[in-house]
């Protein structure tokens, strides 16, 4: 039952992500869009997480080894996810749009799943071999879709013109750290079972690595004094990552990494979906993206009932 759940806040974190995508792309077309949306979903996942902590979390743990690693592995996650993630995953739907940087980024499962093994011994299952394939085929149509005659590899090409290539570029880094957020988030709460602390730890990490590079380059009080109120979208943005993200360290508590990666990949199609016929922000998908979709979505029910196969 623990894994089902799982399972099933993993899939919220993908929906919740794949708003703050399309939201994105709305803030970055508007004319107040651009300028400190990474900032302010920081400051929201801190403000949700630290709320919530005070209200419902657990006390604090004593100050003994096994918390100090805790807390050690929790501010990792804060760079790779908060920092290094956001950074990069911002900039590229912002150069290349929600659906095609939603795409790139199903490489998460594939740096989470190596990771998982070397790092947590995590035993990778034929079911989840299963899933896998079932969720990478739904991919692999939505990328002969996006691509279309060019191809996957052409996409990478002198071909693309340069905004291009660095969004696809952004999002292969922004698929790496993701994948390695979910290993350290995972690793943290081996010996500091606490979610909420966790993010809070994490978004208050990112807030320090921000402000140590706004003075080292002496930008701080410019920032500050340029900083304007968010728009709409970037709180819709910020707020759906926020959630998203608490919701993923929830699942990653229950589930396998592997597990929570994989159904963290149906991210695409909710972006596609929320991009082409909810925002009209991009072209609607045709005949390919249900035909994926449901491919997918086998492949995410496989993973939920799988414990119960066992």
């Amino acid at each position: 039952m623990t894994a089902l759940i799982g399972g099933l806040l993993a899939t919220l974190g993908a929906f919740c992500y794949a708003l703050s995508s399309v939201a994105i792309v709305k803030s970055a077309r508007s004319a107040e869009g651009r300028g400190n949306d990474v900032l302010v979903s920081v400051l929201m996942t801190a403000a949700m997480s630290g709320g919530l902590w005070l209200f419902i979390g657990p006390p604090l743990p004593g100050a003994d080894l096994a918390a100090l690693i805790g807390i050690g592995y929790f501010v990792c996650a804060g760079i790779l996810g908060n920092v290094l993630g956001r950074l990069t995953l911002f900039r590229s739907v912002e150069l290349n749009g929600a659906i095609e940087t939603g795409l790139i980024r199903r490489l998460i499962p594939v740096f989470a799943a190596v990771l998982a093994v070397l790092l947590l011994g995590e035993v990778i299952t034929p079911v989840t071999v299963v899933a896998f394939l079932l969720v990478t085929a739904g991919v692999l149509i939505m990328m002969m879709r996006s691509f279309g005659r060019s191809g996957l590899l052409s996409a990478f090409s002198q071909s693309a013109n340069p905004d291009q290539r660095k969004g696809r570029a952004l999002a292969l880094g922004s698929a790496a750290s993701y994948g390695g957020s979910f290993v350290a988030r995972k690793l943290a709460m081996q010996t500091m079972p606490d979610p909420l602390l966790g993010a809070f730890i994490g978004a208050l990490t990112g807030l320090g690595w921000f402000g140590a590079s706004a003075l080292r380059t002496g930008r701080l009080c410019a920032g500050l004094a340029g900083m304007r109120l968010p728009s709409p979208w970037q709180l819709l943005a910020a707020g759906s990552m926020s959630i998203g993200q608490i919701v993923v360290f929830f699942a990653l508590q229950l589930a396998d990494v592997a597990t929570v990666a994989i159904i963290a990949s149906v991210e695409m199609f909710f972006a596609a979906w929320l991009a082409g016929h909810i925002f009209k922000t991009e072209k609607p998908p045709g005949r390919r993206f249900y035909i994926a979709s449901l491919l997918a979505g086998a492949g995410v029910v496989l993973l939920a009932v799988s414990p119960m196969l066992r």
